[in-house]
């Protein structure tokens, strides 16, 4: 017989994630990642699919392996393990044989390490985090900054570490920095022969521009062709074409919407730029928000040349697809049976890529001649116990004639004729969209008997450039759209006490869950999770501060302040009847915790209820990827507050 979802059935998890075909394309190996009450940790094992027989084993046990990073001849692993016997900061790389035999110990490198690529039988490339020495001679424990970042959620300060390439060699046991001091690189693409990498990279003291470029970097001698100089863009990704010779790029220049702009494609050529795919209004992202994976690669923007075309991922209203760019310069939908393509590999003529299908968590699938096919099924035996609520989806006007994707969730046990209490979740970003895929807190929420609600407002990704750009309408156009939701569900969903209402969302939605108890009282409580509260102290207090505040709110402290105070919840805090628990983290540097600090303060001071709770060591990923047992009180924290008020 089946039961509720519980808060601990996340224990119970298998998070799918890093997936790499063979160069023969014949085979996938990817990272199936389980969370760990007793370490309160995530085990994380390599496994190994075969593609013609689907047959699934594991590849490296012991809990402990990073990712994959390199197939060699397509019967030998090279992955990053995370071994207790690793000193902080440095990387032991492995490798084992398909077809029998032990792991062995390569090499270890002093440094972070993101990616590695094979260059020949002995030498690999390297992608590293370099940070300089300390300078003071006195060895005082103190960190010193001369730029802009100098901290990053996830990674804590930064100081003024680069990420940069390098070469190590097997044979002698060097290892050579190839890319300059000042370069900070976010995209590397090898050429076939590997002898040559395209890079997307900023070089800059004092200030990192948002501006970047493209390089050529040739591998035996080191020099670097910047192929964009002049250009004034934010470039995502580049890559040869079949033949090897042009560069096709992904990039923006920002003017019509600022830094959320949707990128389009190029071709880079003698220094200029020819736009590929003009009408096109798509981000190249999968930004369906969900808790329940874990451990992805970061492929924004990013794209891969195979025998369909270009093959990227982009958000088309609630869906996240694996598309090809079409000749008229269109994206073409390959995966049409999964909601949400949450990471990738391409080959020549395959793809392997982790994608959530209903209301079951992301497996592994392949995509070969327009067919899809699913080749794991990790957590379908507990999902099969469970008795979920089904998201049920309704388009609803804002008010002036714009269509919302919207969903409510009945809770689990409903019965005709009675009141239930409704929560109304709202996304973060505000560049993100919600779909209808498994979303464990708000399954949570409808096993304990609360109807959920919620919707893509404007500001939100999936629909184009121009319904994201709520650039100084932050607490107005959103706003609007979110209470009408909530008022036609009111209006249409009968079961729902009006007397009864939630409210919650991190990041975005935390912000939006301050303004909205400031703009009414119809909530009866609120649950803001890593939130903003002032715009005006967010400019410096974050990783993205100084340049997103101004993109998105107008102003800066010293200029066209009032813009920034106005869409802040703190100027409006008197108004706040509402009781409110606010979630955050120690180690939050993109919503920084000084942001519920000021919220809270200002509403013990007007006497209006409110709880804090902070979470030590943790960052703005806690939902997501927090430890296990951070991540099971949070979810009661939440649930308690609610149950207490509603």
């Amino acid at each position: 017989m089946n039961r509720p979802v519980e808060h601990k059935d996340l224990l119970n998890f298998h998070f799918l994630n890093r997936p790499s075909l063979s160069p023969d394309e014949a085979r996938a190996a990817y990272r199936v990642s389980t969370p760990d009450e007793a370490t309160n940790g995530y085990r994380s094992d390599l496994w190994v699919c075969d593609l013609t027989s689907g047959l699934n084993r594991r590849l490296a046990t012991g809990g402990i392996e990073s990712a994959y990073c390199w197939w060699h001849d397509g019967s030998e692993l090279v992955f990053a393990s995370r071994s207790s016997d690793a000193k902080p900061g440095s990387t032991i790389f492995c490798s084992i044989n398909l077809f029998g035999g032990e792991r062995e110990t390569l090499f270890t490198l002093a440094y972070e390490v993101s990616a590695i690529e094979a260059l020949d039988d002995s030498r690999f490339l390297i992608t590293a985090v370099f940070s300089p020495e300390p300078e003071d001679p006195d060895g005082a424990d103190l960190m010193i900054f001369e730029q802009i970042p100098f901290m990053a959620n996830g990674k804590g300060y930064t100081g003024q570490a680069r990420v940069g390439l390098g070469v190590y060699d097997l044979n002698t046991g060097e290892f050579r920095r190839l890319t300059p001091p000042l370069m900070d690189t976010t995209r590397v693409t090898l050429s076939e022969d590997r002898t040559r990498a395209l890079l997307v990279a900023s070089s800059y003291q004092g200030l990192k521009p948002l501006d970047n470029n493209v390089y050529e970097l040739d591998l035996a001698s080191g020099s670097l062709k910047n192929l964009s100089e002049g250009l004034s863009f934010t470039f995502k990704h580049a890559v040869w074409d079949r033949d090897g010779k042009k560069v096709v790029v992904t990039a923006t220049d920002r003017r019509m919407t600022g830094a959320n702009q949707n990128p389009l494609f190029y071709l880079l050529e003698d220094g200029t730029l020819t736009s590929l795919s003009p009408r096109l209004d798509s981000s190249l992202t999968n930004a369906i928000v969900c808790d329940s994976h874990y451990g992805c690669s970061e492929l924004g923007g990013a794209f891969f040349p195979c025998r369909a075309g270009l093959l990227c991922c982009s958000t088309d209203g609630f869906k996240g697809r694996l598309c090809a760019l079409r000749p008229d310069g269109l994206l073409k939908q390959l995966t049409t049976s999964v909601s949400a393509v949450v990471d990738y590999s391409v080959g020549k003529n395959r793809a392997v890529y982790v994608a959530s299908e209903g209301l079951f968590l992301p497996e592994l699938y392949l995509l070969e001649g327009g067919q899809e096919r699913r080749l794991t099924q990790f957590n379908r035996p507990l999902f099969e116990t469970l008795t979920l609520s089904q998201p049920i989806h309704v388009r609803v006007d804002n008010g002036e004639g714009l269509k919302l994707d919207g969903w409510y969730m009945r809770p689990v046990g409903y019965r005709e004729g009675k009141k239930y209490p409704a929560i109304l979740h709202i996304h973060g970003g505000p560049k993100a969209s919600f779909g209808d895929v498994y979303h464990h807190e708000m399954q949570c929420w409808a096993a304990r008997g609360y109807a959920v609600l919620y919707c893509n407002p404007r500001g939100g990704d999936g629909r184009g450039s121009a319904f994201s750009d709520i650039r100084g309408a932050y607490g107005r156009d959103d706003y609007q759209d979110l209470m009408a939701f909530t008022d036609w569900c009111l209006k249409n969903l009968t079961f729902i006490d009006p007397d009864r209402l939630g409210v919650t969302g991190g990041s975005y939605g935390g912000y939006m869950t301050n303004w909205i108890v400031t703009q009414t009282d119809r909530f009866k409580a609120a649950v803001s999770q890593r939130s903003i509260s002032n715009w005006v102290s967010k400019f410096g207090g974050c990783d993205i501060g100084y340049y997103y505040v101004e993109d998105q709110h107008l102003g800066t402290p010293w200029l066209g302040m009032e813009h920034l105070w106005k869409e802040s919840p703190l100027k409006h805090v008197d108004r706040v009847r509402t009781p409110i628990l606010f979630i955050h983290s120690t180690e939050d540097f993109r919503c920084e915790l000084n942001q519920a600090f000021q919220m809270f303060t200002a509403l013990k001071v007007l006497g209006v209820e409110s709880r804090l709770c902070v979470f030590k060591g943790e960052n703005h990923e806690l939902s997501r990827s927090g430890k296990p047992r951070n991540r099971l009180a949070r979810l009661r924290a939440i649930l308690d507050w609610f149950d207490d008020h509603l």
